[in-house]
């Protein structure tokens, strides 16, 4: 045991994977995360524009019918 250096420490040892930097950014990982707002999906566009388009083609076909239903009258 005593033939045994002594251990140093991490900045005197060679060969570390990790460099050592005075504000290391690592301690940040363990943070907890923010949680973030949910992105709107393609999806829920994509829905708002079938309702648009059949609204306005039920609206356009029930103006049709009823103008048809008067000149036929």
């Amino acid at each position: 045991m005593s033939g045994k250096k002594p251990l140093r420490n991490r900045e005197e040892r060679t060969h570390n994977l990790v460099s050592i930097e005075p504000y290391d950014n690592t301690s940040h990982a363990y943070r907890k995360e923010q949680p973030k707002r949910a992105e709107t999906g393609f999806g829920f566009y994509l829905t708002l524009a079938v309702i648009t388009f059949l609204t306005i083609m039920f609206f356009s076909i029930y103006e049709l019918v009823v103008e048809t239903w008067q000149r036929i009258k």
